[in-house]
């Protein structure tokens, strides 16, 4: 396909009603074919730029450039095999902000799950800046799971560990939701019957790179002189595109997040929060700020053969539930026992688009379902 080709398939992603200072790009972002992905990459990029010329100072527009520069060299870098310059050009952007709270903090402070609350002196919510944090993994499946089934899949069958788009062939990642949802939509929407879920407690001190920045954030937080996140937006561009070309070996869109990954280790950082790209985009008059954040936000985190085991200190010292049956769960009508911890007070003002229609986060099931199991036993997988 040529540009012109491309540019028409991409007003398909326009979205007219929320402009990010004249940006109209809704992500995430499709294109039909690989060999589409850098070309339409470019154009979007381009725009970018464009639409914030004479919007932000000449120092946040060099740097924004800058940025954009690294990442078409590092795709060209890898096209041309030379994989360590590829790197190298994502590391010297992400390098930039690994002081910026903003993008790069711990997982109890993140904005990726938090917004600008915990950073704030003064927080604009106390509910979500004081929410307990949880998070959950699914398996699809008829048999019965034990903590030990929830865990990264073992070092010594990493054979069967696939590319993704925030892991690398080869290394075990462990994928986590904020919330049941997410978790269900990653799995391709199954059958209640075989959808199952544990809640985990994942370390607060575990540090984020954050990616679940929105194109709404950007426009709200640029004009408070927050412009790392100006600058940084291209990189979440970047990683958020959907090909449609079926059969592929290999995904192009998945290289610059993979590079991101095999950068994390230099830069101290220990996981990516990301939003779905498997969110629905049917509705185009929902204008709310929240949509989709944080119930569809994910953690990616790379596991450590540290300790020379199947597992890693990381997933072995972590605490979660014994897995749940969606289905079981809301036949039985299950509640919490004891002392209730309220973890909607995190998704207050959260909606998505579910089978077509805007709708907060806690009026869906999963909602109710993420209460109790954050409410459940937690404990080392080898704790019966």
């Amino acid at each position: 396909m040529n540009s012109e080709d491309i540019r028409a398939m991409l007003k398909a992603s326009y979205d007219r009603m929320t402009p990010l200072m004249g940006f109209k790009y809704e992500l995430p972002i499709k294109v039909k074919n690989d060999c589409d992905y850098e070309k339409a990459l470019n154009i979007v990029l381009g725009e970018y730029l464009n639409c914030i010329k004479g919007k932000v100072d000449t120092t946040i527009y060099n740097k924004t450039g800058s940025n954009i520069s690294l990442l078409k060299k590092a795709l060209e870098y890898y096209y041309d095999a030379n994989i360590s310059k590829a790197k190298d050009a994502i590391h010297n952007v992400l390098k930039s902000y690994t002081s910026d709270n903003y993008i790069v903090s711990s997982l109890d402070y993140s904005p990726a799950l938090r917004g600008a609350t915990r950073i704030l002196s003064d927080p604009i919510n106390n509910k979500i800046a004081n929410a307990p944090l949880s998070f959950f993994k699914a398996r699809s499946g008829k048999g019965q799971y034990s903590r030990e089934d929830f865990l990264h899949i073992p070092f010594d069958k990493r054979g069967i560990v696939a590319t993704q788009r925030f892991s690398i062939a080869g290394v075990p990642c462990m994928y986590l939701g904020a919330s049941s949802y997410v978790c269900w939509i990653e799995l391709g929407r199954p059958d209640y019957r075989e959808f199952n879920i544990s809640s985990y407690q994942v370390p607060k001190e575990t540090k984020i790179l954050n990616l679940a920045i929105t194109k709404n954030l950007v426009h709200g937080f640029s004009q408070q002189n927050l412009n790392s996140l100006v600058e940084f937006f291209p990189l979440v561009i970047a990683t958020s595109f959907v090909v449609e070309e079926d059969n592929r070996q290999f995904k192009s869109e998945y290289i610059i997040s993979q590079l991101i990954m095999q950068s994390l280790a230099e830069l101290g950082i220990d996981g990516v929060a990301y939003i779905s790209k498997r969110i629905e985009r049917n509705n185009p008059f929902i204008v709310t700020g929240n949509e989709n954040f944080p119930s569809c936000v994910n953690l990616a985190i790379p596991m450590k053969n540290d300790n020379k085991t199947v597992y890693s200190t990381f997933a072995t010292g972590i605490h979660l539930t014994e897995p749940i049956n969606f289905k079981e769960y809301l036949e039985l009508n299950l509640h919490p026992n004891g002392s209730k911890v309220s973890y909607t007070n995190l998704f207050e003002h959260s909606t998505l688009t579910h089978n077509g229609e805007e709708v907060t986060y806690t009026s869906l099931p999963y909602s109710r379902m993420d209460n109790y199991l954050v409410n459940l036993d937690h404990r080392n997988y080898k704790n019966k």
